[in-house]
């Protein structure tokens, strides 16, 4: 089999294969292959039961459903722009058009932490759910069927993510039909789509900044930090930036979590994760927020609070050390199956389009989460109902 079929055939497998050489080129960058063979424990029995599954499951497919198109397509329109007004509703307005009016750095930043707080928790994970699930298949689908409400859609989504004043959001909406255009090679989509994401951040730094408005800076910033920004460039921080972002800080991640599991930090033995604490009653344990002032100690002793996100397989290893290595690597050869069988005689670009920036995302986030919370779950459900129509159309 050469590359080409065996990429249309295995592209799940293919991308995660992408993702995990970025692993270990971070790893072995920061930690010189230290952990090289845990991380060869994971990929070997992830290959082996892909493989094994692949054999027994190669014949199989999940057939599309016997939905009608039509009956289903302007419900999901409905509901996801009703899902954004009820939103825009409870929260009272548009937070980031409510910013422009403040001139000083410290109420807009107040104002922008306070949006998630103005809402019910549940109002948080359906916006959640719109934003990475909904709104973005739904306006896939709508460029694909060429659909004149498209328009609607397309203007909505971006009101929407840019009242919420978060950057990743614009990406999140509008990355599937980004990427469709660039495989189906619609270049002034593309470009359309890339200036749209510009201006949206280009914005939310302006509403996020009072002294870009003529307003004031109230907050002072670390002397170091002054420092750092007159020795580089802008060119230089961001390109800087994206290199370690993308190729190194996902590996090093995974080698900081093998560093201090177990030897500073105990195996959670199942309390990492929040549902089996719920029904034993024990006490959970986010290792994403406990190990950040173990790795970042000069931050957390000014009192700076985050999170260190590690490949998804490290949950696993946190909770049962090599045998949760194993297990990771069995949950995740298992979605790849399934997910053949519901993409079986799809095109790349399509899978490609769909799946891609999930895939990715597994080099810095849990799998149940990008599952689940993430909207990759969803994403899923509603290919396979619409699924007759995008092969209709990409015959």
């Amino acid at each position: 089999m050469t590359i080409k079929p065996f990429f249309r055939t295995h592209t799940f497998f293919s991308m995660y294969n992408i993702v995990f050489v970025l692993l270990l080129f971070g790893e072995f960058y920061t930690f010189g292959g230290k952990h090289f063979w845990s991380l060869l424990l994971f990929y070997s029995s992830f290959v082996i039961i892909y493989a094994l599954g692949f054999q027994k499951l190669k014949k199989q497919s999940i057939p599309a459903s016997k939905f009608n198109f039509q009956i289903l397509l302007y419900p999901l329109i409905i509901l996801s722009l009703s899902l954004i007004g009820f939103h825009l509703i409870t929260m009272g307005g548009s937070p980031a058009f409510e910013s422009l009016e403040m001139m000083k750095t410290s109420e807009v930043n107040t104002h922008r932490k306070e949006i998630g707080s103005k809402v019910h928790a549940i109002w948080r994970y359906i916006s959640s759910m719109n934003i990475k699930a909904i709104l973005p298949f739904t306006l896939l689908l709508l460029l694909i069927t060429k659909r004149k409400i498209y328009w609607v859609v397309f203007f909505v989504g971006l009101f929407y993510t840019f009242s919420l004043m978060q950057k990743s959001h614009v990406l999140s909406f509008l990355m599937p039909v980004l990427l469709y255009s660039l495989f189906t090679k619609k270049w002034l989509f593309a470009f359309k789509y890339t200036m749209s994401i510009a201006l949206i951040i280009v914005g939310l730094i302006i509403v996020s900044n009072p002294p870009l408005r003529n307003g004031i800076n109230d907050l002072k910033e670390a002397p170091s930090n002054v420092i750092k920004e007159k020795e580089e460039s802008a060119l230089q921080k961001i390109s800087n930036g994206l290199f370690k972002r993308v190729f190194i800080l996902p590996g090093e991640m995974v080698g900081n979590w093998f560093e201090i599991i177990p030897e500073h930090k105990p195996f959670l033995r199942g309390t990492g994760y929040r549902s089996y604490c719920k029904i034993t009653h024990q006490e959970y344990h986010d290792y994403n927020l406990e190990l950040y002032p173990v790795i970042y100690p000069e931050y957390a002793k000014k009192g700076v609070q985050g999170s260190v996100n590690a490949a998804h397989f490290m949950r696993g290893y946190s909770n049962f050390g090599n045998a949760g290595l194993i297990q990771s690597a069995i949950f995740l050869a298992i979605v790849f199956l399934v997910m053949n069988l519901l993409f079986k005689n799809t095109g790349i670009e399509m899978k490609l389009t769909l799946n891609l920036f999930p895939v990715f995302l597994l080099s810095s986030g849990s799998l149940t989460t990008i599952l689940f919370s993430g909207g990759w779950g969803l994403v899923m459900v509603l290919y396979w109902l619409f699924k007759k129509e995008f092969d209709e159309k990409n015959e």
